[in-house]
This record gives structure tokens, C-alpha cells and sequence, in this order.
């Protein structure tokens, strides 16, 4: 390897003093993971004494968007709290639970797992560190030291659904997704039933790369999808999302941003941006462990904290109606009189729409 620190960096402290002989192993040629059964020792913090954070990144921080959230959160986190932060990013799905396991090694407190694939990985880590607790990013797992926090991505698939529909010549759209999990899933269903609440002969297919920031897959995809007829798209990816953009506006037809306001990146196609700052959640969460206060459950941020989620620019495509319509069904949101449920459909997971 010609930089065996190239898939990580540390900072705050002088954490990486502490860490380089076993990070030499692990990314040293031929290396192999240790195996550990071991509990946490004495020496390592809990979640009530939260003194050092740590995140696993699929992607890289610099994609300007779902991993470069991720670090900023935790980042801001530790500078507000004066804790250590460290990082190691394009971390592949079979190398998680060995990313996961060297942190909780090392004593970090906190560790997250950036993702709804890290599920899986986490709970396994978990059991073996019971005194290190592990934070699951988009994800659907609780336990005694370990929670999920998201944003309500529900709620910010069926209003862009809503918008997409009402925008659509052909009334086929497509959410594309970077990997196909519980979380991605119930996207694409909640932006079909956004969709059809709008214009019951809408419909949105629902499309997975393999990659989040494959930028050649995910173009190829999206023209791919355009071929068939979709003429509105809305991306779940990190690296390739600029591609996917470009390439709607290109091809003349629709898009949104997400994560961040994207409108810059694609001006004449993107409709307006779902912005769902992961980052400010993982931050609020954090702070609650820095506090002792972090419990294992789900956390959920949604309209109702509009510093971290809300719509972007507007293209002046979008009638001033329709987002009137969009912002009265938000409202509804905020006041908890539309919700949403877990479901499964043809063994796949979704979500059904609650009123009351």
C-alpha cells in the first residue's frame, strides 16, 4: 500500500501517536484483522462519560455531501465539546465490523457507523463492547449500547414525490439509490405515494447502482432510466450525485438535491433540494453523549426542526400552487396528523401512510 494511512486520519489530541502501530497493521499489505471476543475494559469511556468520538465513512469526506455531513457533525460535536475525533473513510461493507471494532478497541466512546448498511456490523461489534456505545446513521437498530438517528426521510421523499408528480409530462419518475437496504427501500416507496397523493397515475420505480459513489454506474443508470421514460429523478448518492444532475440536465429532464441545496450544481433541471442535514442530527446526538444523555433508541429529525430539514431553492418551474400544496401537507407533518408506519411489500421493506 502506498500510503498505509490514506483511509485514515485522526484528529484532536494527538490521537494518532496513540493509534499508529495498530493502524500500520491494518492497512499494512497482507494484514489481517484480529479477532476479539474481549469485553470493554475499565479503561474505556461509556456512553456517560462520552470523552472521544469516532465515525466509519463509506465515502469520502470531501463528496460534498452524505459523508462529508457525517464528519462535519461529528467535527462540530467535538470542537463544542472539547472532545477527541477521529475518522476513517471508503470503508468498504466487508471491512465495517473491523473499522468498528478497532475504535471500540482504542477506548473511543462514541463510534458511528455512517449508513443503514452498518446496521448489520454494529450490532455485532456492540455485543462484544458493551461499554462503548455505537451510533447507527439512517439506521433501523436499538439496544442497551447502541441507536440509530436519522432524518425523516419519509417525510421529505412523499412531499418530493408530490412535487415530482406535479412536474412530470410522462408521470414516471425514479428514485435512485446508491444501495439497496430498509432505509433506501422505504424511500422509494414513500416518493411513490407522495407521487400518487399528487396524481394518481404517477409512479415512481425505484432503481439501486451497487455504489453510492460510482460516478459511471450511476450516470449509466440514470440515462438508463431517462431511456425508459422517467422524466424526474431523485437521487440518493454521494460521489456520482454531480453526474446523475449534470446528466438530467442534459437530457432535459427533471431532478432534485438532496442532502444539501444542490440547485448550483444543475440549474435548469433540479426542481429544489431535500435538505436533510445528517450531519446537525449526528451533532445533536452526539452532544447528548457528551452530556451522558444518549439513549438506545431512534432518534428521528424531521420538518419540525427546520435548521436541519427542509426544501432548498426553488425552481421557478414550480408553480407558486403547487408549493402552497406541498407546504399545507408539510404542516400537517409538523402537527402529527400525517405519519408514517413501517410495512413490507413483496418482502421488501415500506411504509404506509398514517392520519389522524
Amino acid at each position: 500500500m502506498a500510503n498505509p494511512f490514506n483511509r485514515r486520519k485522526f484528529l484532536g489530541y494527538g490521537a494518532a501517536t496513540a493509534a499508529t502501530s495498530l493502524l500500520l497493521k491494518a492497512c499494512s499489505p497482507g494484514a489481517t484483522p484480529e479477532a476479539t471476543t474481549e469485553k470493554a475494559t475499565a479503561t474505556q469511556a461509556t456512553a456517560k462519560e462520552a470523552s472521544s468520538l469516532a465515525i466509519v465513512l463509506p465515502g469520502t469526506i470531501t463528496d460534498g455531501g452524505w459523508n462529508q455531513l457525517g464528519y462535519e457533525g461529528v467535527k462540530r460535536a467535538g470542537d463544542e465539546l472539547g472532545l477527541e475525533v477521529a475518522y476513517v473513510e471508503q470503508v468498504k461493507n466487508a471491512d465495517q465490523t473491523e473499522a468498528l471494532t478497532d475504535f471500540a478497541r482504542q477506548g473511543y466512546s462514541l463510534v458511528v457507523g455512517h449508513g443503514g448498511q452498518f446496521d448489520a456490523a454494529i450490532e455485532q461489534v456492540a455485543a462484544q463492547f458493551p461499554e462503548t456505545f455505537f451510533l447507527g446513521v439512517n439506521g433501523d437498530i436499538v439496544g442497551d449500547n447502541y441507536a440509530c438517528v436519522r432524518t425523516n426521510y419519509n417525510q421529505m421523499l412523499y412531499l418530493s414525490g408530490m412535487i415530482g408528480a406535479a412536474m412530470s409530462t410522462t408521470k414516471k419518475m425514479a428514485y435512485l439509490a446508491g444501495m439497496e437496504f430498509k432505509s433506501t427501500q422505504q424511500q422509494g416507496v414513500a416518493m411513490d405515494l407522495g407521487a400518487k397523493a399528487m396524481d394518481p397515475s404517477a409512479e415512481v420505480v425505484s432503481s439501486f447502482v451497487g455504489d453510492f459513489n460510482d460516478i459511471a454506474k450511476a450516470k449509466e443508470s440514470a440515462l438508463a432510466l431517462i431511456s425508459s421514460g422517467v422524466d424526474v429523478i431523485f437521487h440518493n448518492l454521494d460521489k456520482s450525485a454531480p453526474a446523475v444532475l449534470k446528466a438530467c440536465e442534459e437530457a432535459g429532464v427533471y431532478a432534485f438535491g438532496n442532502n444539501i441545496d444542490q440547485f448550483d450544481l444543475a440549474p435548469e433541471a433540479i426542481l429544489t433540494s431535500a435538505i436533510q442535514d445528517i450531519g446537525g442530527a449526528i451533532s445533536m446526538v452526539a452532544g447528548l453523549a457528551g452530556k451522558g444523555e444518549i439513549e438506545g433508541k431512534k432518534y428521528v429529525i424531521g420538518l419540525e426542526t427546520p435548521e436541519l430539514v427542509r426544501f432548498g431553492t426553488f425552481n421557478e418551474a414550480v408553480p407558486e400552487e403547487v408549493r402552497a400544496q406541498v407546504e399545507t401537507v408539510a404542516a400537517d407533518m409538523v402537527a402529527g396528523k400525517l405519519t408514517f408506519e413501517d410495512a413490507e411489500e413483496n418482502g421488501k421493506a415500506a411504509v404506509r401512510l398514517v392520519t389522524s
